[in-house]
């Protein structure tokens, strides 16, 4: 919040020409965004063919649709980059002051014989703007810590995924990261957070066609929904 600033009392003009004059008043404060309820989450998200275009796909369904975080922290060595592997993570937000989460999942149809775009797009709400705003802080220091690094995530029957993560990057308040699978396939995935008063908008977007930037995009998108100041 801007400080107020203290009354500037007219001045004096002495000089018969050249005389300019300052009008005596107050810095009006710039109020803050409205806050979100965690009963406004699931309205924020955005519908699968938004996601899919962001995708560059027109075939994406919705297949999970959630009101809680994730737990993907038994198929992690280093848990401490769970952030870097899969959005709105249990362990990431455990004692963050996080009041509630909405997420969905969303792919090719179960019907398609393969699918080759996957995204997780979720929401989670803060009790203040400053709490999400810490969060954001903490992510990314993190995120940094786990980036230009090799990640290896566990699975049930055969040998790991083997992922290569890059670098991060902040660009218009989104906190950003890719990563490229190594084997079995060639999955490439980016990340993407960004925070709006109380609420912090967590994104993944993965596809088989090559790099992409969908998460941001679809992260840009669901905070230009937030309500502003």
């Amino acid at each position: 919040m801007t400080p107020r600033l203290p009354a500037i009392a007219a001045l004096l003009c002495l000089s018969v020409s050249g005389c300019s004059a300052i009008t005596a008043g107050n810095a009006m404060p710039t109020s803050p965004a409205p806050l979100t309820s965690p009963d406004a989450l699931p309205t924020l998200l955005l519908s699968a063919p938004d996601v899919g275009a962001a995708l560059a796909s027109d075939d994406v369904v919705v297949t999970t649709d959630v009101s809680k975080a994730w737990n993907d922290s038994a198929h992690f060595a280093d848990v401490n980059c769970l952030a870097i592997a899969g959005a709105a993570q249990q362990g990431v937000y455990a004692g963050s002051g996080s009041t509630a989460v909405h997420g969905q999942v969303l792919r090719d149809p179960p019907t398609s014989p393969e699918w080759s775009h996957y995204a997780v797009q979720a929401v989670v709400s803060f009790p203040t703007a400053q709490a999400a705003a810490d969060f954001f802080a903490t992510s990314q220091h993190g995120w940094a810590a786990c980036s230009n690094r090799q990640l290896d995530y566990a699975q049930p029957i055969g040998p790991p995924q083997v992922w290569s993560v890059g670098q991060t990057s902040t660009d218009d308040n989104v906190l950003a990261v890719s990563r490229v699978q190594q084997s079995p396939q060639r999955w490439a995935c980016q990340r993407a957070l960004t925070v709006h008063s109380n609420v912090a908008v967590d994104v993944e977007a993965c596809s088989l066609d090559g790099p992409t930037a969908a998460a941001s995009a679809i992260a840009g998108q669901i905070a230009g929904r937030l309500p502003t100041a």
